[in-house]
């Protein structure tokens, strides 16, 4: 058995990841990857049992808020280039990644505003608010695992 120095490790981790970012992932690993952690899966699932008609107006009203939004995602990213280009410390910055944060969480529950009656139209639930908390159920992942 060889060893290799932690230079060696070091540059044949990062090749991996450089290689693991590059090459495109299947959809069945990106499922096992991800789960179903955010019912997109059922979602679909859902969305597939619509009519066409239902599916018709589902996509009307998604491309509708898709382009009223525009100038409004557009300006999310601007201020936040602006602010965390001023940022002069780590305290500041993390002030640019809170501000952005509230104002992603604003535009999600004007989307949610807009996009529940059409989706009650159609049969379909509501989409709910998050309940807040990390996206994998609260648990942080140690480093070794």
């Amino acid at each position: 058995m060889t060893l290799i120095s932690r230079g060696r490790a070091g540059l044949l981790a990062s090749a991996t990841a450089v290689m693991a970012s590059v090459i495109p992932m299947d959809s069945v690993q990106a499922q096992y990857v991800y789960g179903d952690s955010y019912g997109y899966d059922q979602a679909m699932r859902r969305e597939s049992r619509l009519t066409p008609q239902q599916q018709e107006e589902m996509f009307r009203a998604r491309k509708s808020w898709k382009r009223r939004s525009f100038n409004r995602r557009i300006s999310i990213l601007e201020t936040e280039k602006r602010c965390i280009d001023g940022a002069r410390n780590a305290s500041a910055f993390k002030s640019c990644l809170k501000q952005r944060k509230e104002a992603r969480k604003a535009l999600r529950s004007d989307y949610r505003a807009y996009i529940n009656p059409v989706r009650q139209r159609v049969g379909l639930p509501p989409i709910e608010k998050r309940k807040g908390g990390r996206r994998d159920g609260g648990r942080r992942r140690s480093a070794n695992s």
